[in-house]
Formats: structure tokens, sequence, C-alpha cells
């Protein structure tokens, strides 16, 4: 890999990934930090780093009953498996009645579905490793302006690499009904570069295929300036300096009333923000080694 080449031929494959960077820049006794989102709040606390509040937390089977009549108080909210992975497991729900909610997509899910789910969660059916989870239940995000003209029915997300406390690449997730409203790439949502110094949206992908408009809205995908860049920026920096891992993936959400909030952390940040961005992380993180 030539130093400071850019496109394609510099991409980081999973084995150099793994071997090169995350063996020797994280070490796994301080997983735990960002693969619990429980303890990844508690970390981000201490800068402070702004983050969505917790509604409550279930431990444990008996939990789940006592946990179900604050819910139904609320309008609306989130539920996450607190060691999930690729998105799994999350729920964003909007009271439909007194014993109904209803997903971004409009599906229905009862109150006996709702507790379901929590067992699901409760057994580690969406978690790393084999062992049980908790039930983490946030305030739900309402996206900023920007967002919510491009697709009002979920909440776009922002992924930012960071490399030994140094900005690296960026990129904006942004829901489509087939996410049904989840920021997950996997999941049908939209990749959009985003120029990591302007904060500026470039050409965007779904599914591997160039998009120019969302699929859902129409509303046109690139050269949109993402709001609160620069604090973003600030803020990406102060979480990486709060976490003792040198490679991180750092994901961030614009509430419309909050601003800039970080959703949740990740040791091992997937690969495919360098398609995203058509450039590789090679020269990016060669450059921020040799500097030290």
């Amino acid at each position: 890999m030539k130093s400071g080449s850019k496109g394609l031929e510099s991409i980081i494959g999973i084995n150099k990934r793994n071997l090169d960077i995350i063996s020797a820049h994280n070490k796994r006794e301080y997983f735990p930090i960002v693969d619990d989102k429980i303890q990844t709040k508690e970390y981000l606390a201490r800068g402070p780093v702004p983050h969505p509040e917790t509604v409550c937390i279930i431990h444990n089977f008996f939990e789940m009953e006592d946990s179900m009549e604050l819910l139904l108080s609320l309008e609306t909210f989130v539920v996450k498996p607190s060691r999930g992975r690729a998105g799994g497991g999350i729920l964003l729900l909007e009271k439909k009645d007194s014993e109904n909610w209803n997903t971004p997509s409009g599906r229905t899910v009862s109150r006996e579905e709702l507790l379901k789910h929590f067992g699901d969660i409760l057994f580690g059916v969406f978690s790393f490793g084999l062992s049980g989870d908790s039930v983490l239940v946030e305030q739900r995000v309402f996206p900023h302006k920007v967002f919510k003209e491009i697709y009002p029915r979920g909440v776009a997300d922002i992924r930012f690499i960071t490399f030994k406390k140094k900005p690296v690449m960026a990129m904006l997730r942004i829901p489509t009904d087939q996410s049904d409203g989840k920021a997950n790439l996997h999941q049908g949502a939209i990749g959009v570069p985003v120029d990591i110094r302007t904060g500026v949206t470039g050409g965007a992908m779904i599914r591997g295929k160039q998009a120019d408009f969302h699929p859902d809205s129409g509303k046109k995908l690139a050269g949109n300036k993402i709001p609160f860049w620069e604090s973003i920026t600030q803020l990406a920096v102060r979480a990486s300096e709060l976490i003792p891992l040198g490679y991180l993936g750092i994901d961030f959400v614009i509430d419309e009333t909050l601003g800039p909030l970080v959703l949740e952390l990740n040791a091992r940040p997937g690969l495919q923000i360098q398609v995203i961005n058509n450039r590789g992380l090679g020269p990016l993180i060669n450059r921020i080694d040799n500097e030290f």
C-alpha cells in the first residue's frame, strides 16, 4: 500500500484491521467499556460528553412487568440490548393506544410482544457472546430539521472514526422505510460520505448502489451541510480521550433541541465507511501512526 494513495486501492481489509490496528491499539480488556452501552454511558458522563438520557434498565425477568407501567405512561422511547450488535434488537416505539405501540414503519407492537422482546434481549439473542444481556430503554431522539426534511420517520446518525484520538473519517447513515427507521446499512439505510473538514455530504450509496436521492422522500443526499460539525468533531476527540482504545468508532445523533449526542461507541468499527467515502483508511491511519 502506497502511503498517501487514495481511492479503493488503499482500503483496509478485515484481516489487516484486526491484526495491525485492533490487536495493536485496542486491548481486549477494555472492550467491555464500548460493547456494553450502559458502561459506555458511565464513561461518557465523566467527560462530560452528551448522550441520550436513560429511561430505565431491565436486568432480569422480574423487572419486566415493573417497567411496563412506566413505559405505558410514555409517548415514545427506544429499546436496546445493552450489548447488542449490528443494530439488532433496537425498537423505536411511539404510543398507539393504552396497550400498543407503533414502529416508524407503522408496524404495531403489543404489550405482549414487547415483553417477549425484553425476554429475547435478556436471553442474549442480539448480543455479543453467549451470555445474557440487559434491556436499555432510552429517551427517543427527535432529529434535527435538516435530517427530518430528508427522512422524518427515523433518526440519522453519524459514524466518526478516530485513531490515536485524531479524527480520521466520517459518514452519515440515513434510515429508510426498508430499514424500519434504523440507521443500519445492513438493514437498508443509506450511507453518505462526509468531508471531515467541512461536514458537507457527498455522493451516497444504498446496498452498494449509488443513490442521488432518498428512495422514500426524494430529497437530495449530496451537498448537505451537517449542523454542529465543529462541535461534533470536538466531541469525538473528547470521547476518544475518555476511552482507553486507540481505534474507535463513535456514533452521533443530532437532536432537534439537545444538539449532538453520542449514541454509542465501537471498538471494531466496520470497514464499509471506506466504500461509502471511496477512500481507504490505510494512508490516513499510517500518517497519524507516523506522527507518534
